[in-house]
């Protein structure tokens, strides 16, 4: 009977990956590991910390040379999970004759642990509000001190436009070559709708999304729903170059782990929709929140 729980796991399995490809947001804005293993339960990391400027000279001096300064970082491991139960005549149909699984529960259950592991990388893991057991993205931009809090009217033609540009300047003198890389613009989703909708209506009436994806230099503009609150959002690096100053390290992806029913007949089948990782943030430089925009 195991072999056959264990069977019809692997098929749940296959029906949740899908789905969660499509309403996964966290992992869209990092880098991810390959998974590690499930039995990893902390992980150590060094954040880099900022040297003395280089040299101009006709010759070489003494004077130019700085200690590799790496701070080590260890974070435990969080999981993200959450329960389901499959009827257990929908299981004896599949089993015995082949039938298709209603998989309705594991899929729901698996959109909500996908939605707290989203939460977890975008703004963090809090319990009472205020301190954070973990910093998400917008949490660690607010951290870093790169936080452009000037009061900002996105759905005014070329507000977020010059947004953009007053954060690539806070990145700038933190010396990340903002112009060489791809960066993610993440938003509220009321603040995506926004941003996608933007006309010029005083001149040609072009769109003002073309301008911003230019900023991006090959980056997109994200909804993060709202994984972050209304009026705040993030630039972060892409994937494609992100990993030097952010990652996801992915312990165990989603999966499905059945449970033993109490009565091994009629009793209907539990399970467990589960996944581990943490955020990594190696350069909290590289990243920049919006937290007034309007």
């Amino acid at each position: 009977m195991t072999n056959a729980y264990d069977e019809f796991s692997k098929k749940l399995d296959e029906k949740i990956v899908e789905p969660l490809r499509q309403v996964n947001k966290g992992r869209r804005l990092v880098y991810v590991t390959p998974p590690q293993g499930f039995g990893v339960t902390s992980v150590d990391w060094g954040k880099m910390t900022e040297m003395s400027d280089g040299y101009v000279s006709m010759g070489f001096t003494d004077g130019n040379k700085d200690s590799i300064d790496v701070k080590l970082t260890n974070a435990q491991i969080p999981v993200y999970w959450k329960d389901y139960t499959i009827d257990r005549r929908i299981y004896e149909g599949w089993r015995t004759r082949g039938f298709d699984i209603d998989a309705a529960n594991a899929i729901a259950a698996a959109y909500k642990a996908s939605r707290a592991e989203d939460g977890a990388i975008i703004n963090g893991v809090t319990n009472d509000g205020t301190n954070y057991d973990f910093v998400g993205i917008y949490q660690g931009a607010v951290a870093s001190g790169n936080n452009y809090a000037t009061s900002c009217s996105i759905g005014t033609f070329g507000n977020l436009t010059s947004a953009i540009n007053a954060a690539y300047e806070l990145m700038d003198e933190d010396g990340v070559p903002v112009d060489s890389l791809p960066f993610n613009l993440a938003l509220n989703s009321t603040s995506f709708k926004k941003a996608r909708s933007v006309r010029n209506t005083g001149g040609n009436g072009n769109r003002e999304l073309p301008d911003i994806l230019e900023l991006l230099n090959g980056g997109s503009v994200i909804s993060v729903g709202t994984q972050v609150m209304t009026g705040q959002g993030f630039l972060c690096p892409t994937p494609a170059v992100g990993e030097p100053y952010l990652d996801y390290y992915l312990t165990s992806d989603f999966q499905t782990d059945p449970m033993t029913p109490m009565y091994q007949k009629t009793g209907n089948l539990g399970g467990r929709v589960f996944s581990a990782g943490v955020l990594r943030i190696k350069q909290f430089d590289a990243l920049c929140a919006f937290s007034n925009l309007s």
